[in-house]
C-alpha cells in the first residue's frame, strides 16, 4: 500500500503549532533545552575573589561554568555539535533556558541567548601583555539542529570602561555555511579596550519563536602572550559519551542479567580530536565498576593507540570485547570510564626560570568520560536524557515501542518522559500489546501530571498482574490532535522498535531516528498478591469521579494514593453500605484506591476530574 507521509522538522509550544495543518504522522522536534552546570570546587579564597583573573579557559566538558559566566538562554549540549572541540558545546538559539520561546509570534525576529563572562581584571598587565592579549573560541552553525538563516547573526562584544557595549565580530548565518566545522575564530583584545572590569559576551539574533537559527560555542580562551597564529593547544580531548550496549538496550533489568549478557555486550567506543599541531603518542583505559566502586572489570590498561596519532587528528576507537560484567545481587548503576593518558598538564609558564602553574586551564579534564549503564527493574534502548523529541497528532492515533524479555516476568509499570510542559493534565489511554495484530492486554486509563521543562521520567504503575515474555509493544493513545511530545534520545537509534497508528492501520517507524523515552518496568514475581476477595464484594462509583467516590461493601481500611505514589488523606464520611470519599479540591489525575479486608487486598484506579 502506497502512503505519503510529509516529514519536517516541527516545533510547539504553549499550545501554538506552527506549521502547514497536515494529516496524521509521526515526526520529530526541535533539540530540547538542557542545563548542565559544572561541580565547583571552592578553592582558597574564592569567596573573597570578586572579578576574574587570566587566564580565562573553558571547553564546557565539565557542563555550564557559573563562576565564568552569566547564562541568559543559553544551554548545553553533549550531542547537536558535529565534530566539537572537545565533549559538550553551548547551544543559543530562540528559546530561553526552559525551552520557552521569547516571542508567540511566528515572523518575530530579535535578540535571544545571551552568554556573558564574569568581570575580569585587567589593570595588572604589562605593557608586552597587554598587547599579546587574544581572545579564540570555535563556533558551529546548527550542527545537528536547524541551522541559522542568512538574516540571522553571532555576536562578540566587549563591555567599555562607560559601560557600553562594542561589536568586534559578528557571523551572519546563510546556506553556504559548513554545518559539520567548527571553525576558530582569533581576536586580539586591544589595549584600549581593557579595563579593571572588562568583559565579553556573544549573543544571538534570529527567530525568536522557537528553538530556530542555533550558533554553538566551544572551547573559549582568553589570555596574553599570543599571537594570531595562537591556534593550537597541547591538548588531547575525548569529544563523546561512552557508547556502551547490552544487545540493543542502554539499561537492563538486574535480575535478569545472567539470562542475557554472555556475548551481547557491546564494544566500548569513543573518539579524541588532538588539538595540538604535533603528533602524540597515546594510550587509553577503559574499566567499569558498580555505583559503590565495585564489582570492576578492567576491559583495557594503558592500551596504545596505534598508529601513533597525527597532528590534528580526529579518531573513533574501541575498546576490547568482554562476555559479561559481574552479576549484582541488586538494582545499581554501573559505570563505564574511558580514560586518556596524554601527559596532558595544566597551563603553565616559566617566568624568571620558574615554572608558574594555572589551575583554571587543565588541559586533562576531559581526558575522562564516565557513563553509567543502568542495572535496575526497567529495559531501556535510550540513554536516559533526551536530546529531542517526537510524537504523533492524530486524535485516537497510537504510538508503540517494541520489546523482548529473556524469559517470562511481570510487567509492574510503564515510565515515559513526557516533555512539553503545557502538555500537562492530557488523558491518554496506557497500553500494552503481545502482538499489534492483536487487541490490548491491558488498556488504562492515565493522566500527565503537571511538570516542569527538563523532569524526568514519568512512572506509571500497572494494576494488574500481568505476565509477559518475549516480544511485546508498550505505549499509549492519545485523544487529541495535537502532537504529544516524547523525548528521543538520537545518540542511540532504535527507529526499528518504533511502531504508530494514525488511522490507517500500524506503520513500521522509517522517519524518525532515534529511540524514544518510554520504557517497561518488569519483575519477577507479581506486584500485588491475588486477593481472595471476589470483584463483587465491592462497588465503587462513579469513575471517573468529579468530587465524590462511593464505596460500597464491606471492608477494614481504605488508602488512596496519587499518580506519584504518594499517600493523600481524604474526608470521609460513613453511609450504610459503606463510605463516601470526599475528593473536592484534589488535582485533577489518575488515583489508586486500596482496599484492604480479612488480610486480603484490592486496587481500584480512578479518574478524578475537577
Amino acid at each position: 500500500m502506497n502512503r505519503l507521509v510529509t516529514i519536517g522538522l516541527l516545533f510547539t509550544f504553549l499550545g501554538f503549532f506552527y506549521a502547514e495543518e497536515v494529516a496524521g504522522q509521526f515526526v520529530e522536534f526541535q533539540p530540547l533545552p538542557v542545563n548542565k552546570f559544572k561541580k565547583q570546587v571552592e578553592a582558597p579564597n574564592q569567596r573573597l575573589q570578586s572579578k576574574l583573573l587570566l587566564p580565562i579557559w573553558d571547553d564546557f566538558s565539565q557542563g555550564m561554568d557559573s563562576t565564568l559566566w552569566d547564562f541568559e538562554g543559553v544551554t548545553f549540549s553533549e550531542t547537536i555539535g558535529i565534530n566539537p572541540p572537545s565533549l559538550g558545546v553551548l547551544v543559543l538559539n530562540g528559546v530561553d533556558q526552559n525551552g520557552k520561546p521569547y516571542s508567540l509570534q511566528p515572523k518575530d525576529q530579535g535578540e535571544s541567548d545571551y552568554l556573558t563572562s564574569k568581570s575580569i581584571d585587567l589593570t595588572s598587565l604589562s605593557s608586552n601583555q597587554k598587547n599579546s592579549l587574544f581572545l579564540s573560541f570555535f563556533w558551529q552553525s546548527g550542527g545537528k539542529s536547524e541551522g541559522p538563516d542568512t538574516s540571522d547573526k553571532l555576536t562578540l562584544q566587549y563591555l567599555d570602561e562607560n559601560g557600553v557595549w562594542n561589536t568586534i565580530w559578528t557571523k551572519n548565518g546563510g546556506p553556504d555555511l559548513n554545518r559539520e566545522i567548527f571553525f576558530q575564530e582569533l581576536i586580539q583584545i586591544q589595549p584600549e579596550w581593557q579595563h579593571a572590569d572588562f568583559k565579553f559576551r556573544f549573543y544571538s539574533s534570529g527567530r525568536q519563536s522557537g528553538p530556530f537559527d542555533s550558533w554553538l560555542i566551544d572551547y573559549v580562551y582568553l589570555n596574553t602572550n599570543r599571537t594570531g597564529e595562537d591556534r593550537f593547544f597541547r591538548d588531547r580531548a575525548l569529544t563523546q559519551p561512552n557508547y556502551i550496549s547490552l544487545g540493543a538496550y542502554a539499561a537492563y533489568p538486574w535480575f535478569l542479567l545472567d539470562e542475557f549478557q554472555e556475548g551481547n555486550w557491546s564494544r566500548v567506543s569513543n573518539e579524541f580530536n588532538n588539538l595540538e599541531n604535533r603528533f602524540r603518542a597515546m594510550e587509553f583505559s577503559i574499566s567499569a565498576q558498580d555505583e559503590v566502586g565495585g564489582n570492576k572489570l578492567s576491559i583495557n590498561l594503558n592500551t596504545p593507540f596505534d598508529p601513533v596519532p597525527n597532528s590534528l587528528e580526529r579518531r573513533t576507537f574501541e575498546g576490547r570485547s568482554f562476555d559479561k560484567i559481574p552479576s549484582p545481587q541488586e538494582e545499581t548503576d554501573y559505570f563505564f570510564e574511558t580514560y586518556l593518558t596524554t601527559g596532558d598538564l595544566r597551563l603553565f609558564e616559566l617566568v624568571n626560570g620558574d615554572t608558574l602553574w594555572y589551575d583554571q586551564v587543565d588541559f586533562a579534564q576531559n581526558d575522562t568520560v564516565r557513563t553509567d549503564f543502568p542495572l535496575r527493574d526497567y529495559f531501556a534502548y535510550d540513554g536516559g536524557t533526551p536530546d529531542y523529541a517526537a510524537g504523533i497528532n492524530q486524535r485516537s492515533g497510537q504510538l508503540a515501542v517494541k520489546y523482548s524479555s529473556p524469559k517470562e516476568v511481570f510487567l509492574k509499570g510503564i515510565s515515559i518522559q513526557f516533555t512539553n510542559p503545557n502538555q500537562a493534565n492530557q488523558a491518554l489511554d496506557l497500553v500494552v500489546w503481545k502482538s499489534l495484530d492483536q487487541r490490548p492486554v491491558v488498556t488504562q486509563q492515565i493522566v500527565i501530571p503537571p511538570f516542569e521543562s527538563g523532569s524526568e521520567f514519568m512512572y506509571f504503575p500497572l494494576d494488574t498482574n500481568l505476565r509477559i515474555s518475549v516480544e511485546f509493544y508498550i505505549g499509549f493513545t492519545q485523544f487529541t490532535n495535537d502532537f504529544i511530545h516524547v523525548g528521543l534520545d538520537k545518540t542511540r537509534d532504535q527507529a526499528d522498535k518504533i511502531f504508530y497508528n494514525v488511522g490507517a492501520g500500524w506503520v513500521a517507524n522509517e522517519e524518525v531516528k532515534g529511540s524514544l523515552l518510554i520504557r517497561p518496568h518488569v519483575s519477577s514475581t507479581p506486584p500485588f498478591e491475588e486477593s481472595s476477595l471476589p470483584e463483587s464484594s465491592f462497588r465503587i462509583y462513579p469513575n471517573p469521579v468529579i468530587n465524590e467516590l462511593h464505596i460500597e461493601g464491606k471492608h477494614d481500611t481504605v488508602h488512596v494514593f496519587d499518580s506519584f505514589g504518594r499517600e493523600i488523606l481524604l474526608e470521609r464520611r460513613k453511609t450504610e453500605k459503606g463510605e463516601i470519599l470526599n475528593f473536592e479540591g484534589q488535582l485533577s489525575g489518575v488515583y489508586v484506591v486500596h482496599l484492604i479486608s480479612n488480610q486480603s487486598t484490592q486496587s481500584v484506579r480512578i479518574l478524578v476530574r475537577n
